[in-house]
């Protein structure tokens, strides 16, 4: 009598059957409904991105339980020809917690993801470019004083473009801006990170030319946007004052490389050279001080010859 108990028990019957996922059910249905609940709306739109154009596309209908690690090296190092380390770095990662969530869900019962490594031969990395004092002058004489000013909080007071455009007229705080929120791709969100939320100093050009500017808009109210849209409701685009306003004007003095990321790669490069310390630097961008060192601050070639002339002159004494 016990065992006609116990078989259905020992069967199975009677209980739920996990569902069997391929590797886009999986992701569609469980992993990004999850992530949705941890991301910022700015992360959302990149990495569900990465995920789908990337993820999804390679391994898409593969049963989640028939993904072996030697698949997925496969995988990274097909990848790996067309995108740098960076990207890798990302791919690898999120792998990894694909497949962390479905042992946690009872999907798989181990992580293939756990070994992988991001290929050596990633394709090569643009180089990082900044700007030389020349340049920034020639940038500064090519734009309207908007764009002017954008380029300035940009390239002088190192702030990232959603930080920029994504000032009101209650942030300005004399010879200062505060970050308070920052705009991406349209969507108004909180600052990238704890550190992003920070009062901004002010070089003396630029508070001179915001208060100029200032004097332009007319509405001060605390609300209104520092660069409104044409209908003033929102903010303008990063993109769109980027293709109407600035990149046409930039081609004509052979400039177009200079993005945004490549303006605030100067700043962190020029407040080096000029002897302010990592802490400040990164305490003025609103990152980590190993960001501001690895990612930002770039050694030219004239501070590496002024710095084996230096040890040189060491040598000899």
């Amino acid at each position: 009598m016990l065992a006609s108990i116990l078989q259905p028990i020992n069967e199975g019957i009677g209980r739920p059957q996990k569902p069997v996922w391929t590797f886009k059910g999986f992701i569609e249905s469980v992993y990004l409904p999850v992530f949705r609940g941890k991301w910022k709306a700015s992360t959302a739109m990149t990495e569900e991105n990465r995920v789908r154009v990337h993820l999804v596309k390679g391994l898409g209908p593969t049963l989640m339980t028939k993904i072996e690690r030697e698949d997925l090296q496969k995988f990274l190092n097909k990848k790996a020809k067309s995108i740098a380390k960076g990207g890798m770095d990302q791919l690898r990662f999120r792998l990894r917690s694909v497949f962390a969530l479905a042992v946690s869900e009872g999907v798989v019962d181990r992580n293939p993801a756990t070994s992988l490594y991001t290929p050596r031969d990633c394709k090569k990395s643009a180089e990082k470019r900044i700007l030389t004092l020349e340049q920034i002058s020639t940038l500064m004489g090519a734009l309207d004083m908007r764009e002017r000013l954008i380029v300035q909080f940009a390239t002088y007071e190192g702030m990232r473009p959603g930080e920029i455009l994504g000032l009101q007229m209650g942030d300005v705080d004399g010879n200062s801006v505060w970050v308070r929120r920052r705009l991406y791709k349209g969507n108004i969100d909180v600052p990238k990170t704890r550190r992003s939320e920070r009062q901004v100093a002010l070089s003396e050009s630029t508070t001179a030319l915001l208060h100029e500017w200032l004097g332009l808009i007319g509405d001060i109210s605390p609300e209104t946007w520092l660069f409104p849209s044409e209908t003033f409701k929102s903010p303008i685009r990063r993109d769109n004052i980027w293709r109407r306003c600035m990149l046409a004007k930039l081609r004509k003095v052979k400039l177009e490389w200079a993005t945004f990321q490549v303006m605030r790669r100067t700043f962190a490069t020029n407040s080096k050279k000029a002897g302010v310390d990592a802490h400040t630097r990164s305490a003025q961008m609103g990152n980590t001080v190993d960001v501001n060192e690895n990612e930002y601050a770039v050694s030219t070639f004239e501070d590496r010859l002024a710095a084996v002339r230096k040890v040189e002159a060491t040598v000899i004494q």
